[in-house]
């Protein structure tokens, strides 16, 4: 298998299956303004890739995903931290609200974060 990206109308997803190399593996960036201007709600999520995970618990998957963002101007993406200190997990879906100029939103795994398993990520809107 291969990780992959996935582009529609109303969302950015990847599926990351196997080790990403040094660069990791990320969704595209997205711009939530600008979405936001057409589209009432924008979501980020993580999921299991397999159909059905309560079929095989044992295999659920090993993987850290990380939500990033980049102001204008920013040399780097830098990573969202949530104000109650909590980390993102799978399972996890939660509403993003930034109506700020010029910022950009991305997901993805690092190559030092996956272990096992497959999962997708990313925005719905």
């Amino acid at each position: 298998m291969a990780n992959s990206q996935s582009s529609g109308n109303n969302y950015e997803y990847a599926t990351v299956d196997t080790k990403p190399t040094s660069a990791g593996y990320f969704t595209k960036e997205i711009n939530v303004r600008d979405i936001l201007k057409t589209n009432k709600k924008i979501f980020f999520s993580i999921r299991e890739s397999a159909a059905d995970i309560s079929a095989a618990p044992s295999e659920l998957s090993t993987i850290t995903v990380v939500l990033q963002f980049k102001c204008p101007g920013d040399a780097g993406w830098t990573d969202y931290i949530s104000l109650d200190g909590s980390t993102l997990a799978i399972g996890n879906r939660l509403q993003l609200d930034d109506y700020s100029a010029g910022v950009l939103w991305r997901a993805g795994v690092r190559d030092d974060e996956y272990t096992s398993g497959s999962v997708m990520f990313g925005f719905d809107w």
